[in-house]
């Protein structure tokens, strides 16, 4: 295991032409969630609840819907802050994780109770008690077809877990394009994106929620949210390969440093001139999705561009990915974030599309 000292990448700036708002509700919301976590006893120990508790969960989904229903917003957190732990548990803070033939049938039963809740399966799993507690709140605020809409998208999540695991079994084997159509549904981003609709008391049509504009809506929005996660992570994460002997890192900033043959530094350069060009097409796609819109679909796309904007703010200032430490711990150094930034890096290339297949459909919508 190694113990040399680990020096930070600086973290380049981000653009963002959206202003994140905060809702009132974030810090209650987020407070409330860490009691809602014990009563399931999702927490390893205390230092699991103080890092936890460190992260804000409440900030990010009250950033990501700032204008939503306080109830809808606890249930959001309460899914967030599962999702971070039921990851951490199964993925990445064990070394090597969990294997795709454990995983996928557990995975599968869970899906099942998830989606039949009234049928007596996984009774005694706390993940699965806790995540038909947070379906029941769903069922209580929404509609039948929002309920199915998150259902839905927490089965893909489920899908993408058993792919990660399988790259996991081969280290450095991920490619440009698997990685990022694995992380477009190993995030969970588009499952947590379902809560809006709920949280601002609206149901789209079956027509505009799949609306091919509103489908690339979505794929960018989620690339831009996992993005996110893998540079503000990176530090964080190659300290952990580094000093608790940990895998490589599954991110996007060692997959394209392989992809180019170039540094991690030049890769997280990379990263974000990527990160700058998808965040140009999402204002671009928005304008023209709302510009020829019902209200409340133009609604919906202001939304998706909100949870964009703060989940920005957030994986820049929360304490998950600026203090690699474990609580009670001093062994990494404190990772210092940029502020978002209004004017690009690279303005003469921020409308060119990116050439990956994964990505470059979106300037074809």
């Amino acid at each position: 295991m190694a113990t040399a000292t680990y020096t930070p990448l600086p973290v380049p700036p981000l653009y963002c032409p959206f202003t994140p708002r905060r809702s009132p509700h974030a810090e209650t919301v987020g407070a409330r969630s860490i009691t809602w976590m014990e009563r399931f006893d999702l927490f390893k120990d205390a230092s699991h609840r103080e890092y936890t508790r460190r992260a804000r969960v409440g900030d990010f989904v009250g950033l990501g819907i700032p204008d939503g229903r306080a109830e809808t917003l606890q249930a959001g957190t309460n899914y967030c802050n599962w999702l971070f732990a039921f990851d951490d548990a199964l993925c990445d803070e064990t070394l090597g994780g969990t294997t795709p033939a454990t995983l996928a049938p557990y995975l599968n039963r869970l899906s099942r109770a998830l989606h039949t809740p009234r049928a007596p399966l996984l009774r005694e799993d706390k993940w699965a008690a806790s995540l038909l507690d947070i379906r029941d709140d769903l069922a209580r605020q929404g509609t039948p077809a929002q309920v199915y809409r998150w259902t839905d998208q927490v089965d893909a999540y489920f899908s993408g877990l058993v792919w990660e695991a399988a790259i996991r079994q081969v280290p450095r084997s991920a490619g440009l394009d698997d990685y990022l159509m694995m992380w477009q549904s190993s995030s969970a981003a588009l499952s947590a994106l379902a809560f809006i609709e709920i949280a601002q008391s609206y149901v789209l049509t079956a027509e505009e929620y799949h609306d091919p504009r509103v489908h690339a809506l979505h794929d960018v929005s989620v690339a831009l949210i996992a993005w996110h996660n893998d540079i503000t992570s990176y530090n964080k994460e190659a300290f952990r390969e580094q000093h608790f002997g940990y895998p490589e890192a599954m991110n996007l900033v060692p997959v394209l440093a392989r992809h180019h043959d170039c540094s991690p530094r030049q890769a997280l350069g990379t990263a974000a001139a990527m990160h700058d060009r998808a965040m140009r097409r999402l204002q671009v796609l928005a304008e023209y999705t709302a510009a020829d819109s019902s209200p409340r679909l133009t609604r919906y796309v202001a939304a998706l561009t909100d949870w964009v904007a703060g989940s920005l703010h957030w994986h820049l200032t929360s304490g998950r990915y600026n203090n690699p430490n474990n609580p009670g711990q001093d062994l990494a150094p404190h990772v210092d974030m940029p502020a978002a930034v209004t004017r690009p890096a690279d303005p003469g290339r921020l409308d060119e599309p990116l050439t990956t297949p994964v990505a470059a459909w979106w300037w074809k919508t």
